[in-house]
């Protein structure tokens, strides 16, 4: 059988087809929507000969939001509105039975029509078992546990039988100590107490490593509710500033606090792509993130894993599968990286971009290098004998 669905959000322009382990490796029908500008538009030939699995969670514009250009906050804001309240009145109708032109139900689009589920309970069993083995607990003062024990269980309550809405809302908020610290950061250097740009430069890497994670789960529907959306992007406000207080107090509480949800956020991910792992290898990689990991530029995924060489990580995105197991691989990256921010401000050992701490030229270049050394050492040489010879 073969499922097909197209859907959009607020933030993306895509189009997808859900494929069912049975479903051949081409397709030839889809449901297309139109949204702006013609250029928007699925062209007829498109839909004439169909979509290869490359098409699949396609991006047709990469655009954000409301505005096409930097406007007055107050213009984005009106236009936001607008265009929100619009999403709150279809929701609603649909709840009472009364459904757009365009609508589509649920279970016909992504996320929901993918097929895909998380435990809960084997999330929490990971967790006790990584914290079980030595070393890998993050060792956090109390209030900070209490605050993520008590986040932990407010996901499980909202969440249930949505993964990819609970992970885009995960990723949304995931972002904002990023933006914190390098405010904080910025503070710190504006008011002439202290300077690290080389600090920024890797926090910097790690928040565009989350974005790519967050434009992942809207490729997949993740922000498809209204209320989830709602509710991701004003806990996200909340988060930033609260992390931009307890930075002010102790720059280490705020690294701690993310290592705790960097370390979950492995946990959750490597039981969501161990749980559904068969069904993960029978769907594709969005287009968003094979240009992420397999892009042409890819100095930004090396700068935030500081105990990796550069160049040494080039993960496969062969399908789904692949991507939720980079992304897991990613979040232990983050784990390493806030241990170390976390040292940091405790002991003064400096964190630096991995271009700086290793020795970044491969064997190629050092034979190369060798190679002109001992030539121009031998130079040196009969230079040197020569003139013990005059």
């Amino acid at each position: 059988m073969l499922e097909v669905a197209a859907f959009r959000g607020p933030t993306l322009i895509y189009h997808a087809r859900a494929l069912s382990s049975a479903a051949p490796r081409s397709i030839s029908t889809g449901i297309y929507y139109k949204h702006g500008t013609d250029d928007d538009q699925v062209t007829k030939e498109e839909k004439d000969k169909g979509a290869s699995w490359a098409d699949v969670y396609n991006i047709k514009r990469q655009k954000y939001g409301i505005g096409s250009k930097p406007e007055s906050a107050f213009n984005l804001a009106s236009r936001t509105f607008v265009s929100q309240g619009s999403s709150i009145v279809k929701e609603a109708l649909a709840g009472v039975g009364i459904f757009a032109k365009d609508y589509i139900p649920p279970e016909e689009k992504p996320p929901n029509c993918l097929g895909l589920t998380l435990d809960s309970e084997a999330v929490k069993d990971a967790e006790r078992k990584r914290e079980a083995r030595a070393g890998e607990k993050v060792e956090t003062n109390p209030a900070s546990r209490a605050l993520y024990d008590a986040g932990c269980y407010v996901l499980d309550e909202l969440f249930v039988g949505r993964p990819i809405a609970r992970f885009w809302f995960l990723e949304t908020i995931a972002r904002m100590p990023y933006f914190s610290y390098v405010s904080m950061l910025h503070l710190y250097e504006s008011f002439g107490w202290w300077r690290d740009p080389q600090l920024r430069k890797v926090h910097n890497a790690e928040e565009y490593n989350e974005l790519h994670h967050l434009l992942i789960m809207e490729t997949l529907g993740g922000n498809d509710r209204w209320r989830d959306r709602f509710l991701g992007y004003h806990v996200a406000f909340g988060y930033y500033w609260a992390i931009n207080a307890l930075f002010l107090f102790s720059p280490r509480a705020a690294y701690e606090f993310m290592e705790l949800l960097e370390a979950h956020a492995v946990d959750t991910y490597s039981t969501f792509y161990i749980e559904n792992k068969e069904r993960l290898l029978e769907l594709p990689a969005p287009a968003v993130a094979s240009s992420y990991y397999k892009g042409a530029d890819l100095y930004l995924f090396d700068d935030f894993q500081i105990s990796k060489r550069p160049s040494s990580r080039r993960p496969p995105v062969d399908n789904l599968y692949d991507v939720f197991k980079n992304i897991c691989e990613d979040e232990a990256e983050h784990v390493k990286t806030m241990a170390a921010c976390k040292n940091y401000s405790k002991v003064g050992k400096i964190v630096v971009s991995p271009h700086l701490s290793f020795d970044n030229d491969s064997e190629q270049v050092q034979n190369e290098k060798r190679a002109r050394w001992l030539e121009w050492s031998e130079e040196i040489n009969r230079a040197c004998t020569a003139e013990e010879d005059f």
